[in-house]
């Protein structure tokens, strides 16, 4: 096979990949793409002889320039979003990654129920000065465990915030009804 033709196979197959690369910043872009360059050159010369099927070969193991550019820019994302430390970033960051597949969907769950759960001890913290009979941690006769809000009836009992329940039930929002009155773990006077 020409040299030529290897060239221009293998540089059409650079420029689809770096057609699909374009949230990446233009200097880590080209940086990727020369990589990429010499990874594939490399590849090639490792053979004994060039032809047209040794070079669709490496390219096919190198991977569709979609797929790669894909798993790049979300690698790049997550780099970005651990760098930043914001909130915003990291959730946003997890959520583009968890439309690309089910790692990426359970990351972003659980990153949504530690920020719930964050926020729900925050809320906790500043609101128990103001209420503090309906700001605790409670205890149902269900033998559930909640961290938030309760609505103060006895009967209709409904608590708000962060709910577990042995063995393995874990609820972020509004528990369900209580056959009976909750009571504040930790206040003496209500044992």
């Amino acid at each position: 096979m020409c040299a030529d033709n290897v060239d221009i196979r293998i540089e059409e197959y650079l420029a689809c990949l770096q057609k699909n690369l374009s949230k990446l910043p233009n200097a880590e872009r080209d940086e990727l793409i020369e990589e990429m360059r010499c990874h594939i050159l490399e590849r090639i010369a490792d053979e004994d002889q060039v032809s047209g099927d040794v070079v669709s070969r490496v390219l096919t193991a190198v991977g569709e320039p979609k797929q790669l550019a894909s798993q790049y820019e979300t690698e790049y994302m997550l780099r970005q979003a651990a760098r930043s430390r914001s909130p915003l970033v990291l959730l946003g960051s997890t959520l583009k990654w968890g439309t690309k597949g089910i790692t990426g969907f359970v990351a972003f769950a659980v990153t949504l129920a530690g920020y719930g759960c964050a926020a729900v001890g925050y809320l906790c913290a500043l609101l128990k000065p103001i209420l503090p009979e309906r700001i605790g941690l409670w205890l149902s006769p269900e033998h559930t465990l909640t961290l938030g809000y309760w609505n103060g009836r006895l009967s209709g009992t409904e608590v708000y915030g962060i709910s577990v329940r042995p063995p393995i039930s874990f609820v972020l929002g509004t528990q369900s009804a209580t056959n009976g009155p909750v009571r504040e773990i930790g206040d003496s006077a209500a044992w």
